[in-house]
Protein backbone atom coordinates (compact mmCIF):
# COMPACT_ATOMS: atom_id res chain seq x y z
CA UNK A 1 0.00 0.00 0.00
CA UNK A 2 1.06 3.57 -0.62
CA UNK A 3 1.64 6.70 1.40
CA UNK A 4 -0.81 9.60 1.21
CA UNK A 5 0.82 13.00 1.50
CA UNK A 6 -1.35 15.83 2.80
CA UNK A 7 0.08 19.35 2.75
CA UNK A 8 -1.64 22.24 4.55
CA UNK A 9 -1.19 26.00 4.27
CA UNK A 10 -3.14 29.20 4.65
CA UNK A 11 -3.46 32.33 2.53
CA UNK A 12 -5.41 34.98 4.37
CA UNK A 13 -8.83 33.61 5.25
CA UNK A 14 -8.51 30.60 2.95
CA UNK A 15 -7.25 27.17 4.05
CA UNK A 16 -5.58 24.94 1.46
CA UNK A 17 -4.99 21.19 1.34
CA UNK A 18 -2.97 19.35 -1.28
CA UNK A 19 -3.18 15.56 -1.42
CA UNK A 20 -0.87 13.27 -3.34
CA UNK A 21 -0.44 9.51 -3.68
CA UNK A 22 0.32 7.04 -6.47
CA UNK A 23 -1.38 8.33 -9.65
CA UNK A 24 -3.43 10.74 -7.55
CA UNK A 25 -3.37 14.41 -6.68
CA UNK A 26 -5.99 16.81 -5.45
CA UNK A 27 -6.02 20.38 -4.18
CA UNK A 28 -8.83 21.59 -1.97
CA UNK A 29 -9.57 25.20 -1.04
CA UNK A 30 -11.68 25.84 2.05
CA UNK A 31 -12.61 29.44 1.41
CA UNK A 32 -12.96 31.68 4.45
CA UNK A 33 -12.34 28.74 6.81
CA UNK A 34 -8.89 29.48 8.25
CA UNK A 35 -10.09 31.18 11.43
CA UNK A 36 -12.61 28.46 12.24
CA UNK A 37 -10.17 25.62 11.53
CA UNK A 38 -7.38 27.13 13.59
CA UNK A 39 -9.82 27.88 16.43
CA UNK A 40 -10.94 24.24 16.52
CA UNK A 41 -7.33 23.02 16.59
CA UNK A 42 -6.51 25.48 19.38
CA UNK A 43 -9.43 24.10 21.40
CA UNK A 44 -8.14 20.55 20.93
CA UNK A 45 -4.60 21.52 21.87
CA UNK A 46 -5.63 23.45 24.98
CA UNK A 47 -7.89 20.66 26.26
CA UNK A 48 -5.15 18.06 25.73
CA UNK A 49 -2.41 20.24 27.19
CA UNK A 50 -4.36 21.08 30.33
CA UNK A 51 -6.13 17.70 30.60
CA UNK A 52 -9.55 19.35 30.79
CA UNK A 53 -11.61 16.22 31.31
CA UNK A 54 -14.73 18.34 31.82
CA UNK A 55 -14.37 19.60 28.24
CA UNK A 56 -14.56 16.18 26.60
CA UNK A 57 -17.71 17.08 24.65
CA UNK A 58 -16.14 20.26 23.25
CA UNK A 59 -13.05 18.24 22.39
CA UNK A 60 -15.02 15.62 20.47
CA UNK A 61 -17.12 18.21 18.66
CA UNK A 62 -14.01 20.07 17.47
CA UNK A 63 -12.43 16.84 16.22
CA UNK A 64 -15.61 15.81 14.41
CA UNK A 65 -16.00 19.19 12.70
CA UNK A 66 -12.38 19.23 11.54
CA UNK A 67 -12.51 15.63 10.38
CA UNK A 68 -15.43 16.36 8.08
CA UNK A 69 -13.67 19.38 6.62
CA UNK A 70 -10.15 18.02 6.29
CA UNK A 71 -10.07 14.22 6.09
CA UNK A 72 -13.48 13.28 4.68
CA UNK A 73 -12.64 14.64 1.18
CA UNK A 74 -9.67 12.22 1.07
CA UNK A 75 -11.50 9.16 2.43
CA UNK A 76 -11.05 7.06 -0.72
CA UNK A 77 -7.29 7.60 -0.76
CA UNK A 78 -7.03 7.01 2.99
CA UNK A 79 -8.68 3.63 2.44
CA UNK A 80 -5.92 2.71 -0.04
CA UNK A 81 -2.92 3.89 1.98
CA UNK A 82 -0.97 2.35 4.85
CA UNK A 83 0.76 5.59 5.86
CA UNK A 84 0.03 9.31 5.93
CA UNK A 85 2.64 12.06 5.75
CA UNK A 86 1.56 15.55 6.82
CA UNK A 87 3.44 18.62 5.57
CA UNK A 88 2.84 21.54 7.93
CA UNK A 89 4.34 24.98 8.35
CA UNK A 90 4.94 27.25 11.31
CA UNK A 91 1.45 28.73 11.61
CA UNK A 92 -0.12 25.26 11.79
CA UNK A 93 2.57 23.42 13.76
CA UNK A 94 0.37 22.81 16.83
CA UNK A 95 -2.48 21.37 14.77
CA UNK A 96 -3.04 17.72 15.60
CA UNK A 97 -4.01 16.47 12.14
CA UNK A 98 -3.41 12.82 13.05
CA UNK A 99 -5.95 13.07 15.87
CA UNK A 100 -8.75 13.61 13.37
CA UNK A 101 -11.25 10.85 12.62
CA UNK A 102 -11.15 8.45 9.72
CA UNK A 103 -13.73 5.67 9.57
CA UNK A 104 -14.98 6.69 13.05
CA UNK A 105 -11.61 6.29 14.74
CA UNK A 106 -8.56 8.44 15.35
CA UNK A 107 -6.22 8.41 12.38
CA UNK A 108 -3.10 7.82 14.51
CA UNK A 109 -4.58 4.49 15.63
CA UNK A 110 -5.18 3.34 12.05
CA UNK A 111 -2.26 4.53 9.92
CA UNK A 112 1.46 5.06 10.27
CA UNK A 113 1.86 8.84 10.51
CA UNK A 114 4.82 11.19 10.10
CA UNK A 115 5.24 14.95 9.73
CA UNK A 116 7.44 17.18 7.58
CA UNK A 117 8.09 20.92 7.83
CA UNK A 118 9.10 21.34 4.20
CA UNK A 119 8.24 19.89 0.82
CA UNK A 120 10.26 16.92 -0.35
CA UNK A 121 10.05 13.17 -0.72
CA UNK A 122 10.36 11.09 2.43
CA UNK A 123 11.26 7.41 2.69
CA UNK A 124 8.41 5.08 1.75
CA UNK A 125 9.59 2.32 4.12
CA UNK A 126 12.39 3.87 6.15
CA UNK A 127 15.04 1.65 7.71
CA UNK A 128 17.62 2.99 10.13
CA UNK A 129 20.58 1.65 12.07
CA UNK A 130 20.46 1.46 15.85
CA UNK A 131 23.71 0.05 17.15
CA UNK A 132 24.84 2.87 19.43
CA UNK A 133 23.26 5.71 21.38
CA UNK A 134 23.89 8.53 23.83
CA UNK A 135 21.29 8.83 26.57
CA UNK A 136 21.08 11.69 29.08
CA UNK A 137 18.56 11.70 31.94
CA UNK A 138 17.46 14.38 34.33
CA UNK A 139 15.91 12.16 36.99
CA UNK A 140 13.34 14.83 37.85
CA UNK A 141 12.06 14.42 34.28
CA UNK A 142 12.80 10.68 34.14
CA UNK A 143 12.07 9.42 37.67
CA UNK A 144 11.39 5.86 36.49
CA UNK A 145 14.74 5.74 34.69
CA UNK A 146 13.44 5.03 31.20
CA UNK A 147 16.72 6.20 29.66
CA UNK A 148 18.66 3.67 31.71
CA UNK A 149 16.24 0.94 30.62
CA UNK A 150 16.60 1.86 26.94
CA UNK A 151 20.39 1.99 27.29
CA UNK A 152 20.24 -1.72 28.17
CA UNK A 153 18.40 -2.42 24.90
CA UNK A 154 20.81 -0.70 22.51
CA UNK A 155 24.13 -2.59 22.15
CA UNK A 156 26.64 0.26 22.45
CA UNK A 157 25.15 2.93 24.67
CA UNK A 158 26.54 5.69 26.82
CA UNK A 159 24.17 6.58 29.64
CA UNK A 160 24.66 9.72 31.72
CA UNK A 161 22.68 11.25 34.52
CA UNK A 162 22.31 15.00 34.31
CA UNK A 163 24.99 15.69 36.93
CA UNK A 164 27.56 14.10 34.64
CA UNK A 165 26.38 15.66 31.38
CA UNK A 166 27.08 18.84 29.43
CA UNK A 167 26.73 20.11 25.88
CA UNK A 168 30.28 19.05 25.12
CA UNK A 169 29.30 15.39 25.49
CA UNK A 170 26.49 15.88 22.98
CA UNK A 171 28.72 17.74 20.53
CA UNK A 172 31.33 14.98 20.72
CA UNK A 173 28.72 12.32 20.00
CA UNK A 174 26.88 14.37 17.35
CA UNK A 175 28.23 12.42 14.37
CA UNK A 176 29.10 9.22 16.21
CA UNK A 177 25.80 7.78 17.46
CA UNK A 178 22.72 6.36 15.77
CA UNK A 179 20.39 7.82 18.41
CA UNK A 180 20.50 10.76 20.81
CA UNK A 181 17.97 10.37 23.63
CA UNK A 182 17.47 13.11 26.22
CA UNK A 183 14.96 13.24 29.05
CA UNK A 184 15.07 16.73 30.53
CA UNK A 185 12.94 19.80 31.09
CA UNK A 186 12.07 21.93 28.08
CA UNK A 187 10.58 25.38 27.69
CA UNK A 188 8.55 26.88 24.88
CA UNK A 189 7.23 30.41 24.43
CA UNK A 190 4.15 31.68 22.61
CA UNK A 191 6.17 31.85 19.37
CA UNK A 192 7.01 28.13 19.53
CA UNK A 193 10.64 28.85 20.36
CA UNK A 194 12.66 27.50 23.28
CA UNK A 195 15.18 24.91 24.40
CA UNK A 196 16.08 22.09 26.78
CA UNK A 197 18.03 22.57 29.99
CA UNK A 198 21.25 20.64 30.51
CA UNK A 199 22.38 21.86 33.93
CA UNK A 200 23.28 25.56 33.40
CA UNK A 201 23.42 25.16 29.61
CA UNK A 202 20.70 24.90 26.97
CA UNK A 203 20.21 22.67 23.96
CA UNK A 204 19.31 25.25 21.31
CA UNK A 205 19.02 25.43 17.54
CA UNK A 206 22.79 25.98 17.14
CA UNK A 207 23.46 22.60 18.71
CA UNK A 208 20.64 20.98 16.72
CA UNK A 209 22.47 21.98 13.51
CA UNK A 210 25.40 19.74 14.46
CA UNK A 211 23.41 16.55 15.03
CA UNK A 212 23.70 13.66 12.59
CA UNK A 213 22.01 10.74 14.36
CA UNK A 214 19.33 8.68 12.65
CA UNK A 215 16.94 9.41 15.50
CA UNK A 216 16.78 12.31 17.95
CA UNK A 217 14.37 11.66 20.83
CA UNK A 218 13.65 14.46 23.29
CA UNK A 219 11.47 13.53 26.25
CA UNK A 220 10.83 17.21 27.00
CA UNK A 221 7.54 19.08 27.24
CA UNK A 222 6.24 20.68 24.02
CA UNK A 223 9.52 20.31 22.12
CA UNK A 224 7.64 18.58 19.32
CA UNK A 225 6.39 22.01 18.23
CA UNK A 226 9.64 23.90 18.79
CA UNK A 227 10.01 25.65 15.42
CA UNK A 228 13.58 26.73 16.11
CA UNK A 229 14.53 23.08 16.49
CA UNK A 230 12.44 21.91 13.55
CA UNK A 231 13.83 24.50 11.16
CA UNK A 232 17.40 23.78 12.28
CA UNK A 233 16.84 20.04 11.76
CA UNK A 234 15.39 20.62 8.30
CA UNK A 235 17.85 23.25 7.06
CA UNK A 236 21.17 22.38 8.72
CA UNK A 237 21.21 19.03 10.53
CA UNK A 238 21.83 15.61 8.99
CA UNK A 239 19.46 13.92 11.43
CA UNK A 240 16.66 12.00 9.72
CA UNK A 241 13.99 11.59 12.40
CA UNK A 242 12.98 13.64 15.43
CA UNK A 243 10.50 12.64 18.14
CA UNK A 244 9.20 14.80 20.95
CA UNK A 245 5.86 15.55 22.64
CA UNK A 246 3.76 18.34 21.16
CA UNK A 247 2.16 18.96 24.59
CA UNK A 248 3.42 18.77 28.16
CA UNK A 249 4.00 15.12 28.97
CA UNK A 250 4.35 13.04 32.11
CA UNK A 251 7.53 12.84 34.12
CA UNK A 252 7.55 9.08 34.29
CA UNK A 253 4.41 6.96 33.72
CA UNK A 254 3.37 7.34 30.06
CA UNK A 255 6.72 8.90 29.10
CA UNK A 256 8.53 5.86 30.44
CA UNK A 257 6.26 3.49 28.54
CA UNK A 258 6.52 5.57 25.37
CA UNK A 259 10.31 5.55 25.37
CA UNK A 260 10.78 1.89 26.26
CA UNK A 261 8.03 0.59 23.95
CA UNK A 262 9.16 2.84 21.09
CA UNK A 263 12.80 1.78 21.13
CA UNK A 264 11.84 -1.88 21.62
CA UNK A 265 9.76 -1.58 18.44
CA UNK A 266 12.53 0.29 16.58
CA UNK A 267 14.98 -2.49 17.35
CA UNK A 268 12.46 -4.98 16.00
CA UNK A 269 11.55 -3.15 12.77
CA UNK A 270 14.30 -0.52 12.30
CA UNK A 271 11.45 1.72 11.16
CA UNK A 272 10.77 4.59 13.60
CA UNK A 273 7.49 5.59 11.93
CA UNK A 274 6.09 2.09 12.30
CA UNK A 275 7.50 1.94 15.84
CA UNK A 276 5.65 5.07 16.94
CA UNK A 277 2.45 3.80 15.31
CA UNK A 278 2.63 0.58 17.31
CA UNK A 279 3.64 2.39 20.50
CA UNK A 280 0.78 4.90 20.46
CA UNK A 281 -1.78 2.17 19.74
CA UNK A 282 -0.40 0.20 22.68
CA UNK A 283 -0.47 3.26 24.93
CA UNK A 284 -4.07 4.10 24.03
CA UNK A 285 -5.17 0.51 24.66
CA UNK A 286 -3.40 0.58 28.03
CA UNK A 287 -4.80 3.88 29.29
CA UNK A 288 -8.26 3.90 27.70
CA UNK A 289 -9.11 0.21 28.05
CA UNK A 290 -7.01 -1.29 30.82
CA UNK A 291 -6.83 1.78 33.08
CA UNK A 292 -10.25 3.08 31.90
CA UNK A 293 -9.12 6.70 32.03
CA UNK A 294 -11.21 9.54 30.63
CA UNK A 295 -10.77 10.03 26.87
CA UNK A 296 -8.90 13.33 27.22
CA UNK A 297 -6.53 11.95 29.84
CA UNK A 298 -5.94 8.78 27.80
CA UNK A 299 -5.07 10.80 24.70
CA UNK A 300 -2.88 13.15 26.71
CA UNK A 301 -0.79 10.12 27.62
CA UNK A 302 -0.99 8.13 24.38
CA UNK A 303 -0.93 10.80 21.68
CA UNK A 304 1.69 13.25 22.98
CA UNK A 305 4.69 12.26 20.83
CA UNK A 306 5.03 13.22 17.18
CA UNK A 307 7.62 12.03 14.66
CA UNK A 308 9.16 14.27 11.99
CA UNK A 309 11.17 13.18 8.99
CA UNK A 310 13.57 15.68 7.44
CA UNK A 311 13.82 15.60 3.67
CA UNK A 312 15.76 17.14 0.81
CA UNK A 313 13.80 20.31 0.00
CA UNK A 314 12.31 20.62 -3.44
Amino acid sequence: MSTLLLEFWTEGDDFYIYGEADDYEKELTLEGQTKEIVSHFETIYEILEEKKEGKTKDFQEAIKALSELILAPFAKELAKCSAVRFVVYEDLIRCAFDLLLYDDNYLFLQREVSYQVDEGEGEEDPEIELGCALLIADLTADPEEACKEVAKLIPESQYLEMKDADLGVIKKAADQVDALIVSAHGELDENNCGGISINDETIDSKLIEKLEAWVIYFDSCQQGVNMEFLQAFQDESDAQFYLAPIISNDAGDSSTKTMVWFFTAVLEHLNPVKALFETRKRLFEFYATEKELNLVKSLNKAFAFRIYEFVDSE
